[in-house]
This record gives C-alpha cells, structure tokens and sequence, in this order.
C-alpha cells in the first residue's frame, strides 16, 4: 500500500466515522422536528441545536469523501470502508447508551477490520488513471429510479418488505453520494480542492446524503432496525462496486471482492445482535 493510498483510507476512516456518527445524532434528535413550527421553542432550542451539531457533521463528511476520492482511483475504496463508521458507531453507544456488547459483535468487528484491510491491501493503481462516463452515468441513474420505483409500488401493494425497500433506496443513495463526490474530484484534478466541490456533481452528492438520510427514517417507520440498517450499509459498500465498472471503467481484483464480502457479513453480524438493544442504565 503506497503513502497516497494509505493517505487517503485514513481520511476515508474519518469521513465514514464522522458521517455515521453524525446520522446518528440526527436520528437521536430527529423527534424535534414534531411538530416543526414549534423547532425553534425554548423547550427544543437545545435538542435543535444537538441535531444541527449532526447535520454539521454530515457536511464535513462530504468534505471529506471528497478529499478521499482526490487521493485514490476508485470510488469502492472509499465506500467500502463505511464498516470502520459503523464500529465508532458502535462504540459510540457502548459509551454514551450503555449498550452491551458481546462476542458476536467484537467477531463482527474482527470481521469489518479483516475485511478492510483485505480490500485496501490488495488494491492496484488503475492504468490511465480514472475517467467517467456521462451517458453511462445517467443509464444507470435511470435504471435505478426505475428498479426502485416498481419495487416501491410492488411492496406497497403487498403490504410487505417496505422497510427494506426503502433501506435499499438508502443505501444506493449513499452509493451514489460518493459517486458523485469522486466524480467532482475527477472534474476537479489537478485543481484546487474547493474546484472540487464548488460544483453541481459535489452538490448532488451532498443532497443524496441528506435522501439518504430521509429514506432511512422512512424505512423505520415501516420495519425493525435489525433489516433496516445492515441493508443500508451493504448496499452503501456493494453498488458503487457494480457501477464503477461501468461509469468508470474499472475492475477490482476477486481477493477485493472477497473481501467486501466479509465486510458486509461482519456489518450484518454487527448490526442484527440480538443484545444490542439492551443497556445499563
């Protein structure tokens, strides 16, 4: 793993740490925006204030998604270290919630850490440096407005597997925030680093954050935690992996896919504990 390599996963460490954090408060405070005319109450001002914290956070990560993007040629090196936010995450609630945790998620962590360290190890530069394609692009936009809208009306028919669903839409939302965020940074090479995201693919990027962040909230209204976010996850780390064979032309070793394959097990494993809801309190 050469410097500039190694450069840019810590930066993505700090980018998913930070996002996945910050989605975590926002969803912590998010009962503030009920009813919204009163978010500005003296009885809320506090737990607004706790929500834009979140909100702030979010932006940062962006900021920082895109920095890891300038410094690699793959848009899956930066998404598939979304396991190493969600084990701040996690430690996040073992201290401040009280959570318990036990040998299954210190396994699943083993897990995430084996996997991610699989995949960047093994990563090779790709020849020619990285170029996308805008048609391709916008086929595989419409493609999956198209998947999704016919399993949205499916699932809304049959009263089953909304939750997932909506996860899904998440979770590619996700995909496609770093998607475009890369995409500013190839835009943007050789520039300075606000030429980066100082354009409308940063600005997508950043709005398909925040969808991400609505459709989830969605999904929890209609199903349990335990699909909801291991879908939105693996979905975060797995289609920037499919798409970036076709919007950018590239191709990850097999040990690398072997190796988003555990991080998504261990990302499972981690987030469907059945002690995770309990707490010392």
């Amino acid at each position: 793993m050469d410097s500039q390599l190694l450069s840019a996963v810590m930066v993505g460490c700090v980018a998913s740490i930070t996002m996945n954090l910050g989605k975590g408060i926002q969803k912590l405070k998010v009962h503030v925006w009920s009813p919204a005319k009163e978010v500005l109450s003296p009885a809320k001002r506090r737990d607004f204030l706790i929500w834009c914290a979140g909100m702030l956070m979010t932006t940062v990560a962006g900021l920082l998604f895109t920095q890891a993007t300038r410094m690699t040629d793959k848009t899956s090196v930066v998404s598939s270290l979304n396991g190493v936010g969600l084990i701040a995450l996690s430690i996040f609630s073992v201290i401040v919630l009280k959570e318990r945790v036990g040998p299954r998620e210190w396994s699943a962590v083993m897990m995430i850490i084996c996997g991610t360290g699989m995949f960047q190890f093994f990563n090779k530069a790709s020849e020619g440096g990285q170029h996308f394609d805008f048609n391709t692009l916008l086929f595989c936009l419409a493609g999956c407005v198209l998947v999704y809208a016919v399993l949205s009306v499916a699932a809304n028919r049959m009263k089953k597997g909304i939750a997932f669903v909506y996860a899904a839409i998440a979770g590619t939302f996700l995909a496609f925030m770093v998607i475009f965020f890369d995409i500013a940074a190839v835009k943007g090479e050789g520039r300075p680093f606000l030429a980066s995201i100082l354009t409308s693919y940063w600005l997508l990027g950043f709005f398909m954050g925040n969808g991400a962040f609505l459709f989830t909230n969605m999904a929890f209204f209609h199903g349990a935690g335990i699909v909801i976010v291991p879908t939105v996850n693996s979905f975060m780390i797995v289609v920037p992996m499919i798409l970036e064979i076709f919007i950018f032309k590239v191709m990850l070793l097999p040990v690398q896919y072997l190796g988003a394959g555990i991080i998504v097990l261990g990302v499972i494993l981690l987030t469907t504990g059945g002690e995770k809801g309990s707490s010392h309190r």
